[in-house]
């Protein structure tokens, strides 16, 4: 008898913690803490790459965080971003941009992937044309916000 009331005493503060309200696990919690910087962060972009607005388009990166283009091509910190966006060849229009996130995972409590999909519609002189991309985004937290350390654009 004493040996049950031993284990009764033992499993109560456990049976008391499997039955509390869970905050989930640390990737729900990643997951949950970078949604708002993301989602802030990919609604800017729509606005800014149509008006160009360099600032708010390197906004969300790391101070060493890093742009992969397409083409391989490496662009390293947060001033050669922006420096990179301020560089729209003369003539060239963005006349409409989308961004759809298909996709978010965290790696660990302070880094979660993003991918999806950008789309523009470009006018270079009376030319027109559609284009889209997918993108790989990693994103670290860095105090109370999210910043994209990796962004790669194929």
């Amino acid at each position: 008898m004493r040996r049950v009331a031993y284990l009764l005493a033992a499993a109560t503060p456990l049976l008391a913690a499997a039955a509390a309200p869970s905050t989930g696990t640390w990737k729900q919690q990643a997951l949950r803490s970078a949604a708002p910087d993301i989602d802030r962060a990919n609604g800017e972009w729509t606005r800014a790459i149509v008006t160009g607005d360099a600032d708010v388009l390197s906004a969300p990166y790391a101070a060493n965080g890093v742009f992969i283009g397409p083409d391989g091509t490496a662009i390293h910190g947060k001033a050669a971003v922006r420096a990179m966006y301020a560089k729209r060849p003369t003539g060239v229009k963005v006349v409409k941009a989308t961004i759809e996130s298909d996709g978010r995972a965290a790696h660990d409590p302070n880094d979660v992937y993003e991918w999806g999909t950008a789309q523009m519609t470009i006018k270079r002189g009376k030319t027109v044309r559609h284009a889209s991309g997918r993108y790989l985004t990693v994103w670290h937290r860095q105090g109370k916000h999210w910043v994209i350390t990796r962004n790669i654009a194929f």
